[in-house]
């Protein structure tokens, strides 16, 4: 009994790293309020991360450079992380009161280099419902961009191209 008490008690206070990725997002996704959404924020990081797991899908960090001309995957080497532990390091925000949630073809948006991403709910949880495959993708397009990703070249239509291509 005693042997099994001690299990238990080392399994409840040693979580695996797979659970310190999904505690990270949850603490990271705590401003987003709408139970659904963060449902599907949580489900969509985790499998990002699990895609961006596998080599081919990694490279898409190298199909993109940011404004100083170093690919994404040397900007995340960089900070000394893994796309896996970088993307558990970024925090998401309810973006419903914002202009760019205005558009119903926006799911999130940030601001190149910075590490924070702005959810759309409504229409977050809708494609995600619909096309989990593309949420996720729309999560590693995402987090290119805090990584410092600019748009326009290339267009956001040409990195989910090159996202679904590498990841899907």
């Amino acid at each position: 009994m005693r042997t099994f008490a001690a299990l238990l008690i080392a399994s409840v206070s040693l979580p695996s790293a797979a659970g310190h990725a999904q505690e990270d997002l949850v603490l990271r996704a705590g401003s987003i309020r709408n139970p659904t959404t963060r449902f599907a924020l949580e489900r969509a990081a985790r499998g990002a991360m699990e895609r961006l797991d596998k080599p081919g899908c990694r490279q898409v960090l190298s199909d993109f450079r940011d404004g100083s001309g170093r690919t994404i995957q040397e900007s995340v080497e960089a900070l000394g992380a893994t796309p896996r532990s970088y993307l558990a390091l970024v925090t998401f925000h309810e973006g419903l009161d914002t202009r760019s949630c205005r558009n119903p073809a926006i799911l999130a948006f940030t601001t190149p280099g910075v590490p924070h991403v702005y959810v759309c709910s409504p229409q977050f949880w809708e494609a995600y419902r619909t096309n989990p495959t593309r949420v996720e993708a729309t999560v590693i397009h995402e987090m290119m961009h805090t990584l410092g990703l600019g748009e326009n070249p290339p267009t956001p239509m040409e990195i989910d191209a090159r996202v679904l291509k590498r990841c899907a």
